[in-house]
């Protein structure tokens, strides 16, 4: 087994490849070991560690990505590529090792899962940048974000039903309900609906706030899952987000909606379909993390740390009513 850097293993290699000199802290990440890079400017960068058992080609597409958005799409505020001394994206580490080491300029923020009380602006703002993030990567064609076997990738939804088995007892029926409903209502449009590249991790970890002007969206982070696929993911990820727990739910998640749909209009059957996508993203947390979790127990709670918000956000969207976004937009 290919032992962790730590942070002075982290700050040598990025001296020696990369020619900046700071100091390191460790961040988290489910497969990517990354990195914090400070230097006594103040000038901060994200050393990222790929994965040895992760696949060279996915680590290849989010550095392509993110090239593709800062060529074509420069407003969008995403991580930006900072090459190595030897021109290269990336650097492997050696045959043996596998790992590769790739050096991003670090977006400042605040999570938006950290955010108390998201404001109409914000919602809309979200909105907005999600809608032209999925415009910019709409001309981004890849052959491995076509190919690749990824675990939280909502086409292959079906190859979860095995690892129900995982949840605890009292919770697995709403989970296969839900499963069952997206693959009924969904599952015969999938090939009708407009499909694309995709972020496909619009977590709340991923969306970043300004911190001066909780208003205003500060960026996207980590690339890392990008995916073909049905371009409503990120929209049913962003918009997922507001539902809480509160009264407001339906209302605070379609003023997301109708902000991307004024910048990238939506069509009828993506209207439609748009909460089956949303309880599709709920069904592949709640158990993906239990796979992930019972892989790497030693890890699990990093793992689950979204998870009760997940079985939440289930539970509410199990009570919407069918098509709740058609006289919303």
């Amino acid at each position: 087994m290919t032992a962790r850097l730590d942070t002075a293993k982290a700050e040598a290699l990025t001296l020696r490849h990369f020619g900046v000199d700071g100091r390191a802290t460790e961040l988290g990440g489910e497969r990517t070991q990354n990195f914090r890079i400070r230097t006594a400017e103040g000038v901060t960068f994200t050393l990222k560690v790929s994965d040895p058992a992760e696949s060279a080609d996915g680590t290849m597409l989010e550095s392509a990505a993110l090239l593709h958005i800062a060529r074509t799409a420069p407003d969008i505020a995403a991580p930006r590529i900072v090459p190595a001394l030897t021109g290269e994206e990336a650097i492997l580490l050696g045959a043996a090792d596998g790992r590769y080491l790739r050096l991003l300029t670090y977006l400042e923020g605040t999570p938006f899962s950290l955010i108390e009380a998201p404001t109409l602006a914000l919602r809309h703002a979200i909105g907005d940048a999600v809608a032209r993030l999925d415009m910019a990567l709409a001309s981004f064609d890849h052959p491995f974000s076509r190919e690749r076997d990824l675990i939280w990738d909502v086409k292959p939804i079906a190859s979860l039903r095995p690892s129900l088995t995982l949840i605890d007892e009292a919770r697995r029926p709403l989970a296969e309900a839900m499963l069952d409903r997206f693959e009924q209502v969904a599952g015969p449009h999938m090939v009708a609906l407009p499909a694309q590249a995709v972020h496909s991790d619009m977590n709340g970890q991923n969306i970043l706030v300004d911190s001066d002007a909780t208003d205003r969206l500060a960026g996207f982070l980590d690339f890392g899952d990008l995916v073909h696929a049905p371009r409503l993911v990120d929209l049913a990820g962003a918009a997922l987000l507001q539902v809480r727990g509160g009264e407001n739910d339906l209302r605070d998640a379609a003023d997301v909606i109708s902000a991307y749909h004024r910048a990238s209009p939506l069509d009828a059957l993506e209207i439609e379909l748009l909460p089956e996508f949303m309880i599709a993203r709920c069904v592949i947390n709640v158990v993906v993390t239990e796979i992930l979790a019972d892989r790497d127990p030693v890890n699990r709670t990093y793992i689950m740390k979204n998870n009760p918000a997940s079985w939440m956000r289930l539970e509410r969207l199990s009570s919407f009513p069918q098509n709740p976004f058609r006289t919303a937009l």
